[in-house]
């Protein structure tokens, strides 16, 4: 006790893995369960790489000394290849998280002098013997040879560029597709088949809007799973600029929906960002582009008038000369539409829409049939629809986008102007994508296939962030894809 209970000068601490804790319903802590297919080594630890995050600011929060991770490392069930090289990625996946939590640690302040891989040398183990292999040379037990595997040139790296080559610290290496949780919103005019045609588990049978890809405070995505799980799309904007290639502004600048309209909607118009910006606390405008994705026979929508001038307009608008006033367009599924700020339009019922617009939720509502909503007239915007609405409308032609997207395999443009462009892929096979935009968004609206070897399936929706590059889509399926201008 005389020679032990001297002070030390630095801590050294053998740290592989961790127990997830929380606090109780009686106060107390409680084991959290591991997932069902949790990651293991080959010895079966647990692999847990905030345990040396957790662990080592523990630690330095309550004895204040000096820290050493005198032991860390990952057994794997290593083999030479017919290359005679042994390909270990698992091995450097491993050490790649668990140093970035290392680092975590020491740029909250934790005093992290040192860190010892275990181990250089496959070794006899323990308890082990020879069935475990930690090192970072592969030994033939039999022969003494020696090859350095794959994680040992990675490790000379990341000593030479002291942590350089971490994911953590490489925004280029982050290869995670942020997949979206949509939101919900029942309208008047909603249907069901966002349930039982896209699968979704929607709030009711009345849900006429599906907002896929949204940062607004009104409909703020959460990411489904990976590192960012659970953050709110805007909070990702704010805290991760570089996944969206540092693009400037004070917030996400698109917004994906997907809308069924049971009924028709109300006739309304959207205004340009001076209008909105000024009269609408600093929101953005709206322009927006609608890609038809089911209609019924003779569908037709609204897009547009026929007033000739102000004067008339604001004569047909007062005194409900709606008929006269509107012009109905015919379309059909596969039809791309391009609604400027100023344009009246209003989707009509049957038809199911994918809509790419500017991060706004403003919208002024011309006129609504009369219709009511829990006994009462909905709020209609007829002085600001007036000042808005542009006089005379854009012609048909310049309206409805007619543009063949029959090619397979191949991103198919749609529109490009100042604030987004779009494309449609249509995949039969395989065909590979180069992710060179600030950020890539993509929808599955139709079949299901393989990105990257994960599944996709109709209906879902996912972000590709800066600098993802090669992205390869496999099976039968088409998707709409969007990015800022």
């Amino acid at each position: 006790m005389a020679l032990i209970h001297q002070p030390i000068d630095f801590m050294g601490q053998n740290i592989y893995n961790g127990y997830y804790i929380r606090i109780g319903a009686d106060g107390k802590l409680e084991y959290v369960d591991r997932p069902a297919g949790f990651p293991k080594t080959a010895a079966n630890w647990p692999v847990t790489p905030e345990c040396l995050y957790w662990g080592t600011k523990f630690l330095y929060e309550r004895y204040q000394m000096p820290l050493y991770i005198t032991e860390n490392g990952m057994s794997c069930h290593d083999q030479v290849s017919a290359d005679g090289r042994v390909h270990d990625s698992n091995r450097i996946d491993f050490l790649d998280q668990y140093l970035s939590q290392l680092q975590r640690a020491s740029d909250d302040g934790v005093d992290i002098r040192g860190y010892f891989l275990w181990t250089f040398l496959d070794n006899f183990e323990w308890d082990k013997g020879y069935n475990e292999r930690f090192g970072l040379v592969y030994v033939d037990f039999a022969t003494q040879k020696r090859i350095a595997k794959d994680s040992a040139f990675w490790y000379q790296k990341v000593m030479e560029t002291n942590g350089g080559i971490l994911c953590m610290n490489n925004a280029d290496a982050n290869k995670e597709i942020l997949f979206m949780n949509p939101v919900f919103k029942q309208m008047i005019w909603g249907g069901n088949k966002l349930g039982s045609k896209w699968g979704y588990e929607i709030p009711g049978e009345n849900t006429g809007e599906c907002w896929a890809v949204s940062a607004h405070p009104n409909g703020d995505c959460t990411i489904k799973e990976g590192t960012y799980a659970g953050k709110t799309l805007s909070q990702l904007w704010t805290e991760e600029p570089q996944l969206f290639g540092n693009v400037a502004g004070d917030r996400f600048p698109l917004l994906i929906k997907i809308i069924d309209a049971n009924d028709d909607l109300s006739i309304q118009v959207h205004p340009d960002d001076a209008y909105a910006g000024e009269n609408e606390n600093g929101s953005f405008g709206k322009t927006e582009c609608w890609y038809i994705l089911d209609a019924p026979e003779g569908a037709t929508l609204v897009i547009g008038h026929n007033a000739k001038d102000k004067a008339e307009l604001e004569d047909m608008i007062h005194n409900g000369r709606w008929n006269e006033f509107l012009r109905e367009v015919p379309i059909k599924k596969g039809d791309f539409i391009q609604i400027d700020p100023g344009t009246v339009h209003a989707i009509k019922g049957g038809i199911e829409i994918l809509e790419t617009q500017q991060n706004s939720d403003i919208t002024y509502r011309v006129y609504d049939y009369g219709r009511l909503q829990n006994g009462k007239p909905r709020e209609l915007h007829i002085e600001k629809s007036i000042d808005v609405i542009t006089v005379p409308a854009k012609s048909v032609e310049e309206s409805v986008v007619n543009i063949s997207t029959d090619a397979k395999n191949t991103m198919n443009p749609l529109i490009s102007c100042s604030y987004y462009r779009v494309w449609k892929l249509d995949v039969d096979g395989s065909m590979e994508v180069s992710q060179e935009y600030p950020f890539l968004i993509m929808s599955v609206v139709e079949g299901d296939g393989l990105i990257n070897g994960q599944l996709i399936k109709k209906g879902d929706h996912f972000i590709l962030p800066s600098g993802f590059g090669k992205v390869e889509l496999q099976g039968k399926m088409e998707l709409i894809a969007s990015t800022v201008a």
